[in-house]
């Protein structure tokens, strides 16, 4: 897929489909006040990634560098302007349609903790919410935005899914700290984020049930019932797939990447690490800088 292929078509706001139902656009200004006017119920989701843009909604909003703007379309009245002292605006969106994405392309991201009916009520129920530059949010938007110049659809796919499971995350996490979580579904997806978001430090079971609120007997509980595992055979599990990422890299030695994982002890970070991949680190290290066909954590991957 080319440049061109992203951003050519009718009223300056075009784009590719990566899922049915999910399109990426490049817009500028005119094209962001286009995206407001998208069908009534559609997923907006902008970033900015040059400029400043200054958004008449029913409550004025800015969007600034780095910053994602997400809102569920509501009529076509709504304008945007470009501040002229910031240049002109770029960005990068992504725009979900609930009811255009197929019973394939809903499973598909239902396996990455997508559920796009329930991302967009939940933005519904914020209104627009507008997530800083530098959150996870950010980076996996901005990292669209760098794919959307030069990468093929497979792998902008990926990176779509990406970001739109971080959107879920953001606003899931934004729910928890307004009410904290209330179903043992909730409690489990409220422990798995925290337990994403901290991996050179790990949480224990007390502290990831005090920041969910709830007790450790019910944190395990509901963790298990979720997600057929042990709460921390799941935490280490992620743990190992983050090391085998690093060690593919082939960046930092050994004692670094246990380390990054929550590991002083490169020993225990080994014997753990071959417990869960099948290989030593080394020997993961090796194959992967050496081979073709680098190590698959995804065969062991943890949901």
């Amino acid at each position: 897929m080319t440049h061109e292929d992203l951003t050519a078509g009718e009223g300056g706001l075009a784009g590719v489909t990566l899922l049915p139902g999910v399109r990426l656009a490049e817009v500028d200004a005119c094209g962001l006040e286009a995206l407001l006017a998208e069908p009534a119920g559609a997923l907006v989701a902008v970033c900015c990634v040059r400029g400043q843009a200054e958004l008449a909604l029913p409550a004025a909003a800015s969007l600034s560098c780095g910053e994602v703007l997400s809102l569920v379309a509501l009529d076509a009245g709504e304008k945007c302007r470009v501040r002229p002292q910031e240049g002109p605006f770029r960005g990068v969106a992504l725009v979900a349609s609930t009811d255009a994405v197929a019973p394939g392309a809903a499973a598909t991201l239902a396996g990455f903790d997508v559920d796009l009916a329930e991302l967009v009520a939940a933005t519904a129920a914020a209104g627009p919410v507008t997530d800083a530059a530098g959150s996870a949010v950010s980076r996996a938007f901005l990292d669209l935005a760098v794919g959307a110049r030069g990468e093929g659809v497979a792998a902008l796919k990926l990176r779509c899914v990406e970001a739109l499971r971080c959107l879920c995350e953001a606003r899931h996490q934004a729910a928890y700290a307004r009410r904290g979580p209330v179903t043992r579904a909730e409690i489990a997806r409220c422990a798995r984020t925290l337990m994403r978001q901290n991996v050179e430090s790990p949480l224990t079971i007390g502290e990831l049930a005090l920041r969910c609120q709830t007790s450790p007997t019910v944190l395990k509980e509901s963790f298990r019932a979720e997600y057929g595992m042990p709460v921390h055979e799941w935490y280490r599990r992620f743990r190992m797939l983050r090391a085998a990422d690093l060690l593919s890299v082939g960046s930092g030695s050994i004692s670094d990447v246990a380390r990054a994982v929550g590991y002083s002890n490169a020993s225990k970070f080994a014997q753990a690490f071959s417990a869960c991949m099948g290989a030593t680190p080394s020997a993961w290290r090796r194959v992967a800088l050496t081979s073709a066909a680098a190590p698959t954590p995804e065969l062991c991957e943890v949901g």
